[in-house]
């Protein structure tokens, strides 16, 4: 009956859902003398993490100066000024190039229409090139079907 306690206890603990005592408990049956036969496969396991459970490190363990962060403040701080200097010069200056001030009304009308057109030019030359695209699609639906 005690094997079949023991098995439990081994499903339980592969899935990692035992406590400190069960593991102890599972430690100290395979360490034992009286390991069924059919569990002799895991005796060599839970022996060697009794061994390594006894092993100690006996050397100081000195650990690295911690630097105190003021390189990153400073790296921060002038990224940060950087950052706001371009994002308040590009918002103080004009595009010369696009000029939105037409005296008069109809000129920008014409300009807009002829804008609008090109725009509408670029669109359907590019939808046309995607009746070839809806060809291989009808094609490969009749090849996957």
């Amino acid at each position: 009956m005690e094997s079949h306690n023991i098995e439990k206890l081994l499903e339980d603990y592969f899935e990692g859902s035992t406590t400190l005592q069960q593991e102890t408990k599972l430690r100290d049956y395979f360490t034992g003398d009286n390991v069924a036969p059919h569990l002799k496969e895991y005796e060599s396991m839970f022996t060697a993490f009794a061994v390594a459970s006894e092993e100690t490190y006996d050397r100081p363990i000195v650990l690295p100066k911690q630097h105190k962060p003021r390189y990153r403040f400073m790296a921060s701080a002038a990224a940060a000024v950087i950052v706001g200097l371009v994002i308040w010069t590009q918002g103080t200056q004009v595009d010369n190039r696009i000029s939105t001030n037409y005296e008069n009304e109809e000129v920008a009308i014409l300009k807009t229409k002829q804008a609008l057109g090109m725009m509408s030019q670029m669109i359907n030359s590019s939808t046309t090139q995607l009746d070839v695209v809806e060809e291989f699609d009808k094609a490969s639906s009749t090849l996957f079907k």
